[in-house]
């Protein structure tokens, strides 16, 4: 039983380390999320638009409470309109 805890624990700790993001990925994926809402709505899918526009305001707030946390400077918020992100991202 003890070892079973363990090994649960040591999974659980190894996803959560897997999903760790920087504010500058979050703030990326808003962005990419803001351009895929402006192409959506463009083509007139605007409940495509409208999903876009949600996941880029909830990355975007990610991207804020983790640069607050670190100590960074807060990201602009995505407007529509916006050009895309570099698809070439520095690392």
């Amino acid at each position: 039983m003890r070892q079973q805890l363990w090994s649960i624990g040591f999974v659980v700790a190894f996803a959560a380390a897997g999903c760790a993001t920087t504010s500058n990925q979050d703030q990326r994926r808003a962005q990419m999320h803001q351009h895929k809402s402006d192409v959506a709505a463009s083509n007139a899918a605007y409940g495509v638009a409208g999903d876009e526009q949600r996941k880029a305001e909830d990355s975007h707030h990610s991207a804020v409470k983790k640069a607050i946390d670190t100590g960074q400077p807060i990201p602009q918020q995505t407007q529509p309109g916006d050009p895309p992100p570099n698809p070439y991202p520095p690392k």
